[in-house]
């Protein structure tokens, strides 16, 4: 019995470096974006939504890694696909990997209607992706629609790369 114990735990505490380094895709509800907005506030950041089968969110993607170094600005990814199951969260998991965007990742709470989410983060959001929203570090933010391309990134930034 203590050596089926002992191998469970070995078991546990070798994985345990892996867990740690892999951050999770965190439940986003409808106070969210008010935490995401506490935990960055008077920096640079934009939160992009998206989903898995979004056309237009992996070209997003890239543009946005692009030029994040060149602007300084922290980049926060909602996908609107619901957690529902392990299978969902890696496939999110995956895709934002790609990208080495997992850090600051979250994914629609399965528990809340996603109408009621994309209200709490924009009443005038109908859900078009992919959607993004820009903080300037000031309180200011603006709400974009549709692909983002370099070209809409200097649009927003208009004094250049720090």
């Amino acid at each position: 019995m203590m050596r089926r114990h002992l191998a469970a735990l070995a078991f546990c505490l070798a994985w345990l470096p892996i867990a740690c380094a892999q951050p999770s895709i965190r439940s986003f509800d409808s106070g969210s974006l008010g935490r995401i907005e506490a935990e960055y506030r008077g920096k640079p950041f934009v939160v992009v939504l998206w989903s898995l089968d979004c056309a237009y969110c992996e070209s997003s993607f890239a543009a946005l890694v692009g030029a994040r170094q060149a602007y300084g600005y922290e980049i926060v990814t909602v996908a609107t696909d619901r957690l529902v199951d392990g299978d969902n969260a890696s496939q999110i998991a995956k895709r934002l990997d790609a990208f080495g965007l997992r850090p600051n990742a979250w994914a629609f709470d399965a528990a809340t209607p996603p109408e009621q989410l994309r209200y709490a983060i924009d009443p005038k959001w109908y859900g078009e992706l992919p959607r993004s929203y820009w903080f300037d570090g000031t309180g200011r933010r603006a709400a974009r629609s549709g692909r983002i391309t370099p070209e809409m990134i200097r649009g927003l930034f208009p004094a250049g790369p720090n």
